[in-house]
Formats: structure tokens, sequence, C-alpha cells
């Protein structure tokens, strides 16, 4: 065995101590700040319940981001993080060194706090530098003033709660006067709506800032209006998979009013500024009306995969008020072929100022499209990422639209389909496309360093595969993964 993989005293010391769970626990009133992230984080993964009761107990800093730990989810460990924080709202045992005010349950945030290694020499990482690495948790809604906090994102994606998120719902139900649950992100999937409302009910609204509802029907999402009325603080809505149930006649001669009472949802958010509509098949011959209900300027507006829109709604784009803010622009499959090719490029005009992303993929533009979208794409000197890949264009327009990009310093990613001459009969021309990437290349190379650039084809309709060509600061790569001769 090396010496570097030889344990620390530390390690070797905590491992033995938590084996004694009750000398451990009766050590935590005599151990180090600095060593409780690390003693901690072997107890949570090595599932020392009654250790974990106290250290929750004892918990030194303000915040115990607990989530960022949780692989597998295990219901005993739960109970047993939940029973420390409730020796401290019950007050039976006062520690006073105990500093925590927030659990944080969020799996999918990053702290730097756990990332804090104890090593030989502990002097190296005093009490200090440990609480500068503390996240800082403020709840969204400011005149909450509960003392305990757990914050938590819920995501449906099942016919019932697991029993995970059962029992933390039990669990705040009977202490909701003294834990204020804090829910910053919800995501249902093909939920039952009774599902939703419940955790509508048991949170308060006003600290959702993320709301994501996917696979739902329209005469269900009204039974959530009452609800998103309570939701002063909304920054993002994600709406996907909206259709009718069926079809039937009756359900037909509703759709006008679905189309009327749905963008109604929107004049809820009064601070909403990311708004996201895949697949709504009500959008047709209505964005206007959704788009007309929102309060506030948008920094992200997304219309994916919603192939019913019509001239008229996209003629609504550059004539709204709420888009003239925008960082992010995605059009991606979008039939921009059955429109006015002008039609891009004017959407574009109103935000040259402040765009930062803009994604065109799958939009079936053709040459017409990309001379009328370059004058407005020149002005766009904030932006860092561009798409324009599975669309039609030849040669001649794609290096002219790579002349206009080359001016752009602020990219650092570039996605660009590959012209047409890199096909003959639906087939792709492989070595006319490593051939000719190069070449594409070298013109953005005469004005400046680009970061991350790719060429890529659309997909061969005989294997089903495409190729891909990268460039980045560090290598290089084509990727033929289509096999047709």
């Amino acid at each position: 065995m090396s010496v570097d993989s030889l344990p620390t005293l530390f390690q070797w010391a905590r491992d033995n101590l938590l084996k004694e769970e009750a000398l451990a626990i009766s050590a935590l009133e005599e151990l180090p700040i600095h060593l409780f992230p690390e003693m901690f984080k072997v107890a949570f993964t090595d599932r020392h319940t009654k250790v974990l009761i106290a250290m929750v107990s004892a918990w030194p800093f303000p915040c115990l981001p607990v989530g960022t730990l949780i692989e597998d989810p295990h219901l005993e460990t739960l109970k047993a993080v939940l029973d420390g924080l409730n020796v401290l709202v019950t007050g039976k045992v006062h520690s006073s060194r105990c500093k925590l005010r927030v659990l944080d349950l969020r799996r999918n945030v990053h702290h730097d706090f756990w990332s804090i290694q104890t090593g030989s020499h502990e002097d190296n990482c005093p009490a200090q530098i440990v609480a500068q690495k503390q996240p800082v948790e403020t709840c969204p809604n400011p005149r909450r003033e509960i003392p305990f906090m757990v914050v938590t994102d819920f995501e449906l994606t099942q016919e019932s709660f697991d029993e995970w998120t059962i029992y933390l719902m039990q669990w705040i139900q009977e202490r909701k006067s003294s834990i204020h649950l804090c829910c910053r992100k919800l995501n249902s999937c093909a939920s039952p709506v009774s599902n939703v409302i419940e955790i509508f009910k048991l949170v308060d609204l006003n600290c959702i800032l993320e709301l994501q509802l996917s696979q739902w029907w329209p005469e269900v999402l009204e039974e959530l209006d009452p609800y998103l009325e309570g939701m002063n603080n909304l920054h993002t809505l994600m709406l996907e998979g909206l259709k009718p149930f069926r079809f039937t006649a009756c359900e037909e001669d509703q759709e006008d009013e679905w189309q009327s009472t749905l963008p109604s949802l929107l004049s809820n958010f009064g601070s909403l500024q990311n708004l996201y509509l895949n697949d709504i098949y009500l959008l047709e011959d209505s964005l206007d009306k959704w788009l007309g209900c929102l309060k506030t300027p948008l920094k992200t507006l997304s219309i994916t995969d919603c192939p019913r829109l019509l001239q008229s709604d996209f003629e609504c784009l550059p004539n709204c008020p709420n888009i003239c803010k925008l960082k992010h622009l995605n059009l991606n499959a979008l039939f921009l072929s059955d429109v006015g090719y002008e039609i891009p490029g004017l959407i574009l005009e109103k935000v040259t100022s402040t765009l930062q992303i803009l994604e065109l993929e799958r939009c079936g533009m053709t040459d017409p499209h990309f001379k009328a979208l370059m004058p407005a794409l020149s002005k766009c000197s904030q932006l860092l990422k561009v798409s324009f890949c599975h669309n039609d264009i030849s040669l001649r327009v794609l290096k002219t639209l790579l002349c206009h990009t080359a001016k752009l310093s602020q990219l650092t990613q570039e996605l660009y389909p590959a012209p047409q001459e890199c096909y003959e009969d639906y087939k792709i021309l492989k070595d006319r496309f490593k051939k000719l990437c190069p070449e594409l290349l070298n013109i953005l190379k005469a004005k400046r360093q680009p970061k991350k650039v790719s060429f890529t084809t659309q997909t061969c309709l005989k294997c089903l595969h495409s190729c891909h060509y990268y460039y980045n600061l560090e290598a290089t790569d084509c990727l033929c993964q289509c096999i047709c001769q």
C-alpha cells in the first residue's frame, strides 16, 4: 500500500468512533467545528441513524445541505435527519453550538460545502473557511417568520407518491406551525392532478420559482388556476405536451374556449421571466393571446415542436413588447418554411442588444430565410451560442452566414448545418463533407479564434445516422456514423 493511500489520522479516528455510536454522540460537543462536514458525510452514507440524529441537533452551521449527499433515497436515513431537526423544534435538547435553521433536501443543487476534504493537516481548514462555504438560503417569501425551514423540490412522475415523499409530507403537516416547507421547483409529468393539488396545499405558493407541467390535458389544467394565482414569485413556467384528452365533437366545440381561457393563466404570474411552450396543441392561431397575457418582459422564450402554428402566430412575435429583452430565444422544430422568409429576421431585429442564445434547429429554413436573417444577426453583439442545425442551406449562403458570425466576438458555441453540396439523392457524401468542414472553419478563424464549432448533416434516410464535424481549442474530430456507401 502506498503512503498516499493510507488513511489520515482523522479518517482512522472517525471510522473507529462511528463503530461506537454512543461514544461518537458523546464526543460531538467537543468535536472541532470544521470536522463536522466530513463526519456527517460518512455517518449519512453508512446510515448511522443515531449519530445522524445527534449531529443534526448539534449542527454548528445555519444550513445543512443534505440533499446533495442523497444518491439512493433511504427512508430510515431521512427519518433520522428529520428526527434530529425535530429535537430542535421541540426544544428537548439544547446545544450551545447549534445554529441550524435550514435543512436543504434538494439533490440537484451543488454546494461547495461538501467538497471540503479533511486531511492530515487539519489546521489548514479552520472553522471560518468551512463557514464561508456554507450555502446562504433565503426564502423567496420574506414575510415568513417560522424559525425552521425545509427546502425541497418535488418531481411527480408516478401515479402515487413514493414512501420518501409521503413521509416528508406527513412530517411537515404535523409541524406546520414550526416548520416552513419551501418548494422552489415542482415538476409534474402525467401525474394525477390530485397529487399536484395536495402539494400546492402543503407548500407556500409564493416560494415556487419554477413550475413544469408535462403531458396534461387542458380540462385538468384549469383545476389548478386557484393555486396558480398565488404564485407571485414564479419566474419559470414550462408547459409540455398540452393536448385535449380526446377529440369528440363536444370537445372540438370547446377548443375555442380553451384557446381563450388557457392563455389567461399567464396573467397570474407577475414575475415570470422564462416561458417554455413545447408541443402545445392549442397554440394554433392564439400565440398572440398567450403573449398578450404576459405582465413582464421575458428573458427566455422557447416555443418548440408546435407544428400547427400559423403565419399569424409568427407575425405576432416581432410586435410583442415583452420579448424586447430576451436573452434566450428557442424556436426549434417550428415550420418556418410555411411562413414568410422575413419573419426570423424581424423577430431577431427586436432583440439584437440583449440576445445571448439563439436556437433555430429543424425549422425548415432555406437560403432566403438565412439571407433575411443575416442583417439582424450581425447586430447581436452579445450572442454566446447559435444553433442552426438540420436546416437546408447552400454552400454559398453558408459561407456568407459564417462571414457574419465570424464578426460576433462573444460566441463560445456554434452549431451549423452541412450544406446541400454534401448530399446526392438523399445520401451523405462523406468525403465531400470531410473536405468542406475545415474550409468552412477557416472562414471563422480568419476573423477570430472560435471556441466550439460543429457542422452536422441531416439524418441519412437509409441508415438513420448522420455525420458530425467537431472543433474546439483542444482538438478536431470528424465522426461519420452514416454507414451507407
